[in-house]
């Protein structure tokens, strides 16, 4: 079995796991994860969880590696269909570079960056009874985790940086504006570091968020062209 076999192996390997992982991790977050208002009034709040990047980042890493497998297992069941799954391929690619790669890298890094400066901006120690270690793990450090795994184990042509760069940071903007929408609608703040920055502050904040995730997407790009070259013909013959 040479190289290229192998890394289809851990690729499909990357995606059972990560499916099984986020699709379980999302369940779990939404039916069994209910944390009461005393402790935490903005959860039962307008929007619910889909409020939290956190739980929307998880649903999107649910979607991309359950779509993923479902590329994998296309060709067993329709194997003359070469131009459908050309296409599915070119979604699947475009998703995980312009979505799930720098979305699930700025979720981690942020959360963790926060948690260690002062842990109550993100998820103050009174949640810990509600939301249990192994789940703040899938969400926060897997996404990272799984995100470098499918980088490794598999070669995707990255979209013109404009488009998919453009794609990333309109997310963002949604999410900002989503955001305030709740706010509007509950007058709290879904994160508690919001409350604590007064509005040039917050302002610079959501500024810097713009320009960090965009540093992601580049961080990205250039990783998948570190570890695979910059050209097509010299990817097949690594793999070789």
């Amino acid at each position: 079995m040479g190289l290229a076999s192998y890394l289809t192996v851990a690729n499909i390997g990357v995606h059972v796991l990560g499916t099984i992982t986020f699709v379980f991790s999302v369940y779990y977050n939404y039916v069994h994860v209910n944390i009461p208002t005393h402790v935490n009034p903005i959860d039962d709040a307008f929007g619910g969880k889909f409020k939290y990047l956190t739980f929307l980042d998880g649903c999107f890493q649910a979607l991309f590696f359950l779509y993923a497998l479902i590329v994998d297992i296309f060709p067993l069941i329709f194997p003359t269909k070469s131009s459908i799954l050309e296409t599915l391929t070119q979604v699947k690619n475009f998703f995980f570079a312009s979505i799930a790669f720098p979305l699930s890298m700025f979720v981690s890094t942020t959360f963790w960056s926060l948690w260690f400066i002062d842990r109550s901006l993100v998820m103050p120690k009174d949640i810990d009874l509600y939301f249990p270690m192994w789940l703040n793990h899938t969400m926060h450090t897997f996404v990272f985790v799984f995100a470098c795994l499918e980088m490794v184990t598999a070669y995707r042509p990255y979209p013109s940086r404009i488009f998919g760069m453009t794609t990333h940071i309109c997310l963002q903007l949604s999410y900002l504006i989503w955001i305030h929408i709740v706010y509007s609608q509950c007058h709290l703040w879904v994160y508690p570091i919001l409350t604590q920055l007064s509005l040039p502050l917050r302002c610079l904040f959501f500024l810097g968020t713009f320009v960090y995730t965009s540093v992601l997407y580049m961080v990205g790009e250039y990783f998948n062209k570190f570890v695979w070259g910059y050209q097509p013909q010299k990817v097949q013959e690594k793999r070789q």
